[in-house]
């Protein structure tokens, strides 16, 4: 192999173990990992409340998701707004985003064990 055929071996080895670093910092107002967490803890578990109440109505359903929610929102002080753009940057960074779930998990298993389903 010839230095030429060397160098650009390890150009391109480079620019893709590069391509896997994750040091992109999130935008301005970006929730943290541990406040998604949080929110995204009370959200899954306010979807299961619902889903216990086996509405028939859908739109029943869908409004007091929506009650839940906005209680949620002010409960640690979001708007949707900064919900969603934190969202969906985190969607766009796997590695980030399985750690977020990771927590959610740990959080719903220690109120699962604590008996505090209640947000």
């Amino acid at each position: 192999m010839n230095f030429t055929n060397r160098l650009i071996l390890f150009l391109i080895t480079g620019m893709l173990l590069s391509g896997c670093v994750d040091d992109e910092k999130p935008p301005k107002n970006t929730l943290s990992e541990e406040q998604m967490a949080t929110i995204l803890t009370d959200i899954h578990l306010a979807e299961s409340r619902v889903n216990r109440l086996q509405l028939r109505s859908l739109d029943s359903s869908i409004m007091i998701f929506n009650k839940l929610k906005n209680d949620i929102w002010k409960k640690h002080k979001v708007d949707t707004v900064a919900y969603r753009n934190s969202y969906s940057y985190y969607m766009t960074h796997p590695q980030q985003m399985t750690r977020i779930y990771e927590k959610v998990n740990r959080k719903i298993t220690l109120r699962e064990k604590n008996n505090n389903i209640k947000f």
